[in-house]
């Protein structure tokens, strides 16, 4: 074993890999996954001896995809490797999701060794120049800065706006003792990294507060507003803001939509939601918010909005940062931890007063709600998203992935709690869906774990069935087939153009399940689909092929 290096000045020190472990598991990591090649097993290893898991993906995409949800629903930074090389360039897409959905995550990739880096072309790559365009920080790793690196990347990843790092690792490198590895240093890591867990967004920034002349002036606009409606967005996702968000919206009567990314800050069954914008039947979300004259943009991220903002209506901004990307004008701005800007706003605005009638924000609750659940003879998937929601706890997380299967489950499966619903929503990467419904069950092993899919995205890391099952994973996984990339589709039929590569062979999906060793169902009506439900594991993983309808996602 490896565990231990001999320094040069008589002390025993941890090799690299050991020290970064220890200090990853001193930040609250406990997983790593990735793919592993020759180049990094032996910071694999030293990961292991410090205590943590290391959890084999079958893809490299798939490493990044379930390290970000775990960061995105722990606040935890996730960690993932890959080898040198194509690894490294499999990883970029799963360190692109991060990058965009604002989660902090560590990447490390292996590299040549320090003393072939310069001269070797084989498998070489400027890999910090590679991961620079989605990463907010790079840095190789030596023996003499391994300390001092693996603390900065821990910080930056947990600054806002959170996201991923990358860390370069030259193969000869994790053996090698570290230089200056003491435990002082790790302690102190512990007493800075642990009060930035579980915390939303700006909320671990102790000097941050709320400036109130500014917060006086949003609370002007919303006692003069007649017809103000309330945006959630992703950095209000937390269970401290929810009852916040939930007062502001009871007391002042203002209905209330959601980014996809916020699904379950507030209650889709309360009677104030409206719905999830930039999801199946937005336009008529925004039509709303045309005929609204104040808008409370609450957590709101830019990266969340995938249109440009046209609605006339005042906009207050209260965030963990300022409104300097513009997507949108503010009248008012509140900057800082959301809660206490809820809060703020709430103390300053004096008696509330109903501004929605109960009866009008009834009446389109209801439209929409019918409007996006239209009826066909066929089996939808509108219907298998009710049979599976209430098949499932309110508890239980469920992912989705892009597509089709995104704009209806974003829209149609209501959520009640926060951070319970995940999605890649800023990159939109095909493939998310299962990887991050295995994330979250490692990091969830008590709670039931579902995840919709379309047939194209699951085809592309199906594989990781194999990781599910080995990792005793029991998340349900259904698949709306309909044997087409059919949003992209129904794109080529509008433009009048002829269907060219939007169309694939039908799979045998039992006995592709069986291949895994797992059950699978294949289902064509409301029935099969709730008793398929009603078999599923909480073992390991249950397979669900739903052949759907596609033409109720085209909505008249």
């Amino acid at each position: 074993m490896a565990a231990r290096a001999r320094s040069g000045v008589g002390l025993t020190e941890p090799t690299v890999a050991r020290l970064v472990g220890e200090r990853l598991r001193a930040a609250g990591v406990r997983y790593v996954t990735g793919h592993p090649g020759g180049e990094v097993v032996d910071l694999i290893e030293g990961f292991r001896e410090a205590g943590l898991e290391f959890v084999l993906t079958r893809h490299e995409t798939s490493a990044g995809f379930m390290a970000e949800v775990m960061a995105s629903a722990s606040g935890i930074p996730g960690v993932c490797i890959a080898t040198l090389g194509p690894g490294a360039t499999n990883l970029v897409t799963g360190v692109a999701q991060a990058y965009l959905d604002r989660a902090p995550l560590i990447a490390f990739t292996g590299q040549l060794p320090t003393d072939r880096l310069e001269t070797t072309t084989h498998q070489k790559l400027d890999l910090r120049a590679l991961f620079a365009p989605v990463t907010k920080w790079q840095a190789r790793l030596v023996p003499s800065n391994a300390a001092d690196v693996i603390d900065r990347a821990l910080r930056e990843s947990l600054r806002p706006r959170r996201g991923p790092v990358y860390i370069e690792v030259p193969s000869d490198v994790p053996r090698q003792a570290a230089a200056g590895a003491h435990r002082e240093q790790l302690d102190a890591l512990r007493q800075t990294v642990a009060p930035s867990r579980n915390v939303s967004l700006g909320e671990n920034d102790a000097s941050a507060a709320v400036d109130r002349i500014a917060a006086g002036r949003a609370a002007q606009l919303l006692r003069d507003s007649m017809r103000p409606v309330i945006l959630a967005g992703m950095d209000a996702n937390d269970d401290g803001t929810a009852g916040a968000l939930r007062i502001l919206a009871e007391e002042w009567g203002v209905p209330v939509m959601v980014s996809p990314k916020a699904k379950g800050v507030f209650r889709e069954d309360h009677p104030l939601f409206l719905g999830t914008i930039e999801m199946l039947g937005t336009a008529r979300l925004y039509e709303y918010i045309d005929g609204s004259d104040l808008v409370l943009m609450i957590g709101f991220d830019p990266v969340e909005f995938d249109r440009d903002w046209a609605a006339t209506a005042n906009v207050i901004h209260l965030g963990p940062l300022p409104n300097d990307d513009r997507i949108y004008h503010s009248a008012a701005e509140i900057v800082g931890p959301v809660r206490e800007g809820i809060d703020v706003l709430r103390s300053l605005a004096g008696k509330p007063a109903p501004k929605r009638a109960s009866k009008e924000v009834r009446v389109f609750r209801e439209s929409f709600r019918a409007f996006v659940t239209p009826k066909r003879d066929r089996l939808t998937s509108q219907q298998v998203l009710a049979e599976l929601r209430a098949a499932l706890p309110e508890d239980a997380l469920v992912t989705c992935d892009v597509g089709y299967n995104k704009a209806v489950t974003g829209q149609c499966l209501p959520m009640y709690q926060p951070k319970t619903f995940f999605m890649s929503n800023g990159l939109s990467s095909m493939g998310y869906g299962l990887a991050a419904a295995l994330g979250l069950k490692l990091l969830h092993r008590d709670r039931e774990v579902a995840c919709v899919l379309g047939d194209g995205g699951f085809a592309m890391l199906m594989a990781e069935l194999e990781t599910a099952v080995r990792e005793k994973l029991g998340v349900t996984v259904i698949v709306f087939a309909d044997d087409a990339l059919s949003q992209i589709k129904a794109n080529q039929e509008r433009k009048g153009y002829p269907v060219t590569g939007t169309t694939f062979g039908g799979v045998d999906y039992i006995a592709l399940a069986k291949g895994f060793g797992i059950t699978g169902h294949d289902v064509t009506t409301v029935a099969e689909c709730r008793q398929a439900l009603r078999e599923r594991s909480t073992d390991e993983p249950t397979l669900i092929a739903a052949r759907v309808d596609p033409s109720a996602y085209q909505l008249g």
